[in-house]
């Protein structure tokens, strides 16, 4: 994946956008890294395990808890955790 595809599924899962709420959602029934990429690819997104775990280690967490986690920011924490 290129610097330009992490930025427009950025971009595209992030803050109130369609997207965005239906991958916070799908990250709950994950159990690998690969639901991940199956769910990306079915949305035209052309990534491997490995550019997920390559931007989410350049992904901070969100700083305040409380604050509603949005998609890009939910498959990030996912990706940290597996």
């Amino acid at each position: 994946m290129t610097n330009a595809d992490i930025e427009r599924l950025k971009a595209d899962a992030s803050g109130n956008t369609g997207l965005s709420a239906v991958l916070a959602e799908a990250v709950e029934g994950f159990s690998s890294t690969d639901d991940a990429v199956r769910f990306l690819a079915s949305r035209g997104f052309e990534v491997t395990s490995s550019d997920l775990a390559a931007a989410a280690s350049d992904t901070q967490a969100p700083a305040d808890a409380a604050e509603e986690e949005d998609g890009y920011c939910a498959l990030m924490r996912f990706v940290r955790q597996s």
